[in-house]
């Protein structure tokens, strides 16, 4: 389930402009 959740949130994320920060932010909130 999280890996499916920050699969969605990696591609909200590629369409507001795929930039690292967020990426980072969405793992960071994972662990």
């Amino acid at each position: 389930y999280p890996i499916a959740r920050m699969y969605r949130d990696s591609r909200i994320s590629r369409i507001f402009g795929g930039s690292n920060e967020i990426m980072k932010m969405v793992i960071a909130r994972s662990i």
